[in-house]
């Protein structure tokens, strides 16, 4: 079945259709949803969530345009939107973390170099490792590589809050790949 006729099943509430859909894309959406969760199991339902909200809006998927970077599109903002439903510990995570996290490590972390053949495991266990914040603006930034300006419109935040959080955000995630890549080398 062509993509197409998968969205249009979709949008018709065809459950063949919505099954062959979420077969599909359920590796990309679950991926996408593992970088922006804390585990494995958040993830699961958020993937769960992103997938209740493509079908609400199967409708508007642009049919003669990229399909799949819709999709994507779609799964960025609402993985975020499903995690902004928990602000206690969205924004209570960040601010004990952040005082906890830093003094740990003093070593000034521009100095370090990371390996290039760092596995994937290991880079996503530094990610998930982060604060929820952070770990959105890494991935909306640098993996995703929104422009800084949409994030800043769609995450309604300031320009300057947006500067310093990623600043910290980068931070983090090499402390935690640093530290990580250390202890395999121990």
């Amino acid at each position: 079945m062509q993509d197409i006729e998968l969205i249009e099943g979709c949008a018709h509430n065809n459950r063949d259709s919505q099954k062959a859909f979420y077969d599909r894309y359920c590796s990309v959406v679950m991926g996408m949803c593992v970088r922006y969760s804390g585990s494995e199991k958040e993830a699961e339902g958020m993937a769960l969530y992103v997938f209740g909200k493509l079908f609400d809006e199967i409708s508007k998927c642009p049919l003669d345009g990229d399909i799949k970077k819709w999709i994507e599109e779609k799964v960025i903002w609402n993985a975020i939107q499903y995690l902004h439903k928990d602000k206690h510990r969205y924004f209570i995570a960040k601010t004990t973390l952040y005082a906890e996290n830093k003094p740990v490590y003093t070593k000034n972390i521009s100095d370090v170099t990371l390996p290039d053949d760092v596995s994937k495991k290991l880079y996503l266990s530094s990610l998930q490792a982060l604060t929820p914040s952070y770990r959105i603006l890494y991935n909306l930034t640098y993996i995703d590589d929104i422009a800084p300006a949409q994030i800043i419109d769609n995450l309604q935040i300031a320009e300057e809050t947006y500067k310093t959080e990623l600043d910290e955000a980068r931070y983090q995630f090499k402390k935690h790949l640093t530290i990580r890549l250390n202890e395999q080398n121990l």
